[in-house]
């Protein structure tokens, strides 16, 4: 009877096949414990494990590569509405990082006026220059206070450092001040370490000389020059500057002093309009009388303490240097 070749995919047929498998992975797995790391199927295993890692590094490499152009394509096909947006937003934070490297540098400006204020004793508000003469003949600057502000003509203008001038004119809510550099300018001031009383006025050039000296009392170049308060221009002992230049001629015996002021306007922005000053003279004189009483208590003391001390050597006697005085005996 010839065989069916059909009946080969009968059930019979199949659990055939699947015993011997069983059999076989059992036998396999048996060997396979037993054998040491050599074994022929160990060697076998570790062949068809580096085929396949290799294949898998391939492939993660193209995995990579991918991403990147698909990145790529998605910077590529960015639209016009997002690239927008990038630029305004990169406009918006340069315009923040300048406001705030300008608020930084108007702090720093206004600690230093502050620690004028603190250092020299003065009171008054801080006023914004909003206006520049540009006219060597009128050498002036216009503030945002005035009149309504309780600024006056003649109040001394202060910078951070030093003196720059005087309101010269007030309107409501703005005034002009004269500075000292101005041609028309005068303010009385002395010599800070010698006390000797002249005048500085101002230049076209724009420079500080130093006049109306006597012959004897010529600064030196580095000396200070304050307000003296005469005449009531100026509040008293403020600092204009310091002299720089000292150069006598035949014709002008006192020579031309040239004073560096300790501000220059043109680098201002913020000023301080001077209420009130300490009464700088009347300091002074106080701080004589106080230094003179100071010395007479110290003398006093100094000759008690002589007296004591003769007493407890020689009982009461006196020893006047050339002997004895006779009451001690």
């Amino acid at each position: 009877m010839p065989l069916n070749t059909q009946q080969s995919g009968s059930p019979v047929v199949r659990r055939i096949v699947l015993v011997v498998l069983l059999v076989a992975s059992v036998a396999l797995a048996t060997v396979y414990g037993r054998e040491g790391e050599s074994g022929p199927i160990h060697a076998v295993q570790n062949a068809v494990m580096g085929v396949t890692g290799g294949v898998g590094s391939v492939s993660a490499g193209v995995g990579v590569a991918t991403a990147g152009v698909g990145d790529l394509a998605a910077n590529a096909t960015a639209n016009d509405q997002t690239l927008t947006g990038l630029r305004e937003q990169n406009e918006e934070l340069r315009r923040l990082l300048a406001e705030a490297e300008e608020y930084r540098q108007e702090v720093l400006r206004l600690e230093e006026l502050l620690n004028m204020k603190k250092s020299s004793g003065v009171t008054g508000p801080v006023a914004n220059i909003i206006g520049r003469s540009t006219n060597a003949w009128d050498q002036s600057i216009t503030i945002n206070l005035g009149a309504a502000d309780g600024i006056e003509s003649g109040m001394t203008v202060m910078g951070a450092y030093g003196v720059i001038g005087q309101v010269s004119r007030t309107q409501e809510h703005t005034s002009t001040v004269r500075l000292l550099t101005d041609p028309n300018s005068g303010a009385a001031v002395m010599i800070q370490s010698s006390r000797a009383d002249g005048i500085v006025r101002g230049s076209i050039s724009g420079l500080l000389y130093l006049e109306d000296l006597r012959e004897d009392v010529i600064p030196e170049v580095g000396d200070v020059i304050v307000t003296s308060g005469l005449g009531g221009s100026y509040e008293r002992g403020l600092i204009v500057g310091t002299v720089v230049s000292v150069s006598k001629t035949v014709s002008n015996t006192t020579g031309d002093i040239i004073v560096s002021p300790n501000d220059k306007a043109s680098m201002l922005e913020e000023v301080i309009v001077v209420y009130t000053a300490p009464d700088v003279a009347a300091a002074e004189k106080a701080k004589e009388e106080a230094e003179a009483a100071k010395a007479a208590e110290e003398a006093a003391q100094r000759e008690a303490d002589e007296q004591a001390y003769m007493e407890s050597m020689y009982g009461g006697g006196y020893y006047s240097g050339y002997g004895y005085d006779a009451g001690a005996y």
